[in-house]
């Protein structure tokens, strides 16, 4: 895999483990098939079946970015519930080369942000940034940014949630990892993550599905943040090509592969027979240019 002309992410916002929206899921299948649905929904083991999922096209991902992993409850995890802690899945079941952590949530409610390579990482470096701007004055986002070598060249691959509701804690998040990125030069970066917000000159309200929203888009300078610090993305339309959210009956682009001018994009879609999660993942595929 190192040898690839080519580097493959995707970004999987996991929803804790819990599963789509099963409404939305349900809202146009067959019945036998929301039948197989219901049936899976049951044994609340999302967890497992995302982290199974990546063991089995783990020779078609170099990076994943893995968001809102659940990590317990007043510090105690979710060894409550079960024998294994939801990174643990991911670590072991995955069967990635490395596995880097990023704690975030709040004392009573952790969760982290976690990145999957094959690629090698450069020793021990790694930049685990808590960002400004809590969820409910509690839950502290963040970011991670971390040195791989991919043929014979360092590159950084970046792994981020930002708020969700708050579309000026968004931005002063997107600040956060600007000043950081310009902190690097002009060097080889890709950045994943759910973004929570619409692409430029996309809808902003009136979704017909998944949390209402209505100002949680407005006037989001987010992306123009990101662009000035040399991340770019590609052209988005307002069509279901290109939305994540929610699963079953998606109206909008949440998550995103960010790049810088180095790279060249070879492919990038929504994995929509994805169906583990209340988000859609979105694989993209990057060449070094010359």
């Amino acid at each position: 895999m190192s040898q690839r002309q080519t580097i493959r992410c995707v970004t999987i916002n996991t929803h804790r483990g819990r599963g789509p929206k099963l409404p939305y899921l349900l809202a146009q299948v067959s019945v036998d098939e929301a039948e197989r649905i219901e049936l899976l929904h049951d044994t609340r083991a999302y967890t497992y079946y995302i982290a199974e999922w990546l063991h089995q096209h783990r020779e078609q991902y170099d990076v994943v970015g893995l968001q809102e992993v659940f990590n317990g409850i007043l510090g105690i995890g979710d060894l409550v519930y079960r024998k294994y802690r939801q990174r643990d899945h991911y670590r072991v079941i995955a069967g990635y080369r490395s596995v880097i952590a990023h704690g975030v949530g709040f004392a009573g409610f952790r969760y982290e942000n976690l990145m999957l390579s094959q690629l090698q990482k450069i020793g021990q470096v790694q930049i685990n940034y808590l960002l400004p701007g809590k969820i409910a004055f509690l839950a502290a986002c963040g970011f991670t940014l971390v040195p791989f070598v991919f043929n014979g060249q360092v590159i950084w691959v970046g792994n981020t949630h930002l708020h969700p509701f708050n579309p000026r804690d968004r931005e002063a998040q997107a600040r956060g990892i600007a000043n950081e990125l310009k902190k690097h030069g002009d060097v080889p970066i890709i950045f994943m993550g759910d973004f929570n917000t619409v692409p430029p000159g996309c809808r902003v309200t009136g979704f017909p599905a998944g949390d209402n929203d209505v100002n949680s888009y407005k006037n989001d300078k987010t992306f123009d943040i990101l662009t000035d610090a040399g991340l770019q993305l590609i052209k988005h339309e307002d069509s279901e090509q290109f939305y994540t959210y929610p699963t079953g009956l998606p109206n909008r682009t949440l998550d995103y592969i960010l790049y810088t001018h180095h790279w060249e994009v070879e492919n990038y879609h929504v994995i929509k027979e994805f169906l583990f999660s209340d988000h859609y993942p979105v694989f993209g595929e990057f060449r070094l240019k010359d």
